[in-house]
């Protein structure tokens, strides 16, 4: 079921870019992970990335943000910090099981909805991590405005 009103409200964001083979994205979430430790233990999470290319060519670019509890860190190489990062109007969807299918799947009812309420994407696919070891799930979240012009046609 798609949420027609979501957002990203997060305080404290360290995130780095990073470009890869789309086969290499446990690894370079772990690295982000790895680096994020070497910088504070006071992690909050939710982990989240967003995917700023169609991978055609099958390589990714992706941004990985962590909020983390501390207002200020040394930052390491490539890294950045935000202090706040929002998102609003957003739609989005959860994701279970099969993530590689299904979340073809998502992205497809996502763009459908979108499509059919005249809504226009205005971020990158954002994808929020979630759950434990026994369940785990990812809110698939892009940013829209009102399409008026096709609205209107």
């Amino acid at each position: 079921m798609i949420n027609p009103n979501d957002s990203i409200k997060v305080k404290n964001v360290l995130s780095r870019k990073y470009v890869f083979h789309y086969e290499e994205m446990d690894q370079h979430i772990e690295d982000f992970i790895n680096d994020v430790f070497k910088q504070t233990q006071n992690i909050k999470g939710p982990l989240f990335y967003t995917l700023n290319n169609v991978p055609k060519d099958e390589i990714t670019h992706v941004e990985f943000f962590m909020p983390i509890e501390d207002d200020s860190v040394s930052l390491l190489d490539d890294m950045h910090f935000q202090s706040y990062y929002n998102i609003e109007n957003m739609v989005s969807i959860c994701v279970q099981n099969n993530f590689e299918t299904n979340t073809e799947i998502a992205y497809g009812m996502l763009f459908q909805y979108m499509e059919e309420n005249y809504l226009k994407q205005v971020t990158p696919i954002f994808h929020v991590l979630s759950g434990d070891e026994t369940l785990q799930y990812m809110f698939i979240k892009i940013g829209v405005v009102q399409n008026l012009e096709e609205a209107w046609k």
